[in-house]
C-alpha cells in the first residue's frame, strides 16, 4: 500500500489567496501577508500559463513595497494593487 498524498487542489490554493486578500481589504492583515500567500500558494498552482507565473513575483513585490511605505506620505496606493490581485485570481486555472 502506498503512502497517501496530501496534494492541494488549485481551488484550495486559490481559496487561501482569496482569504488573505479579504483580510487585507478589511484592514485585518498587512499587505505583506497577502504577498507571502501569493508567493507560496501561487507557486504550487498547477497548469499555470507562463504569463500568470511571471505576475506572481511582480504582484507580491508591489504588495511588499506598499507595506514598506505604509506610513509614508508617498506610499503607493494599495487599492489598485488589490484590484490587480483580483484580476490575476480570475485568470487562474481552477479545475486541474
Amino acid at each position: 500500500m502506498g503512502r497517501p498524498t496530501t496534494r492541494m487542489t488549485n481551488e484550495s490554493l486559490i481559496a487561501r489567496i482569496q482569504a488573505s486578500l479579504e483580510l487585507v481589504e478589511e484592514h485585518r492583515a498587512p499587505a505583506c501577508d497577502l504577498a507571502d500567500s501569493i508567493r507560496g500558494n501561487g507557486r504550487a498552482l498547477e497548469a499555470m500559463p507562463y504569463a500568470l507565473i511571471k505576475e506572481i513575483e511582480s504582484i507580491a513585490m508591489d504588495l511588499d513595497i506598499a507595506q514598506w511605505h505604509d506610513d509614508d506620505e508617498f506610499s503607493p496606493e494599495l487599492g489598485p494593487i488589490l484590484i490587480r490581485v483580483r484580476g490575476w485570481l480570475s485568470k487562474l486555472p481552477r479545475d486541474v
